[in-house]
């Protein structure tokens, strides 16, 4: 039990690279609101930098976790660079898979979180015509899926969600995990390591749905168009979806889909997965996470 138990641990930890830590303190924080009034911590958000005198340019941040892990304290530091920045920021729990829900289920949840930030935009100082999605690794997949869903009516009517009443300004995934029906290439119980660990939890009878998947496999799932306008960051020692987002960048340039993708090189430090979430204090975090600032600030109305 102890041996599989510190397996376990090292696989979690491959996969959330960031350091096991008590969130910072923030004085602008609004804690555990629920979007679902269920008792589901899973059904709650917090709320970074509202105590605004009038409507504010806002991030909505996906966390990220192998689909299996994280929460809505995952990417603290990172929310707070953004509410820093002068953001109001909504930092969303969901259900992980496969504790008895499928993508699905968190996708309908994603949908039920957008609605409710325009239902709740006044209360919360939020500017509706300057609203962006955001997130990283498996939270910057829903991100991708979500924008699918968002211009794609067939998505809207197979996952059963309907977008909220605005319109998100721009799109901003952190090392997104692009590539899903990878996932599959890691099934079994001969296959080792924390890619094989989290493709196993996830389990074969969601990854081996054929249909589920046709609908959620971002090569294939809708028109490529859909993707015009999106920003990705990435590093080229990110061994966890490093190859996925290159992969991707090569599929929406050959589709003559104008995006963004920047890559930062090691410099001062070992740039890994999701570095700039993880340790937003490194320099290359700081060039990195002001790039996505930028972006967004191009966007603003």
């Amino acid at each position: 039990m102890k041996r599989a138990f510190t397996i376990f641990l090292a696989a979690v930890l491959a996969l959330l690279p960031m350091a096991i830590a008590e969130a910072p303190a923030y004085g602008d924080l609004i804690s555990d609101i629920a979007y679902i009034d269920d008792g589901d911590a899973n059904h709650t958000l917090d709320i970074y930098g509202s105590d605004k005198a009038e409507a504010t340019k806002t991030v909505v941040e996906v966390h990220g976790g192998g689909f299996i892990g994280g929460n809505k304290t995952t990417n603290t530091d990172h929310s707070i660079v953004f509410a820093d920045a002068g953001y109001v920021v909504v930092t969303p729990d969901y259900s992980k898979v496969p504790r008895g829900v499928s993508f699905p289920d968190v996708i309908k949840e994603l949908f039920t979180i957008y609605s409710w930030v325009g239902e709740h935009a006044e209360e919360y100082h939020i500017d509706l015509n300057n609203i962006f999605l955001s997130g990283d690794s498996a939270g910057g997949y829903y991100v991708l899926i979500s924008m699918a869903i968002m211009r794609d009516p067939a998505l809207q009517e197979y996952f059963g969600v309907t977008p909220p009443d605005y319109e998100f300004s721009g799109y901003v995934t952190t090392c997104p995990d692009t590539d899903i029906l990878r996932k599959r290439e890691y099934l079994g119980e001969d296959k080792k390591g924390p890619e094989a660990f989290n493709a196993n939890t996830i389990g074969a009878e969601i990854l081996m749905d054929d249909d589920l998947m046709a609908h959620m496999d971002l090569f294939s799932c809708t028109d490529p168009a859909v993707f015009q306008g999106l920003y990705m960051m990435t590093t080229p020692s990110d061994t966890t979806t490093g190859e996925a987002v290159v992969k991707f960048d090569a599929y929406l340039t050959e589709q003559g889909v104008e995006h963004i993708l920047n890559s930062y090189e090691n410099d001062e430090n070992e740039l890994l997965h999701v570095f700039n979430i993880s340790h937003t204090d490194w320099a290359e975090s700081i060039k990195a996470n002001q790039d996505e600032i930028d972006f967004m600030e191009s966007l603003l109305k």
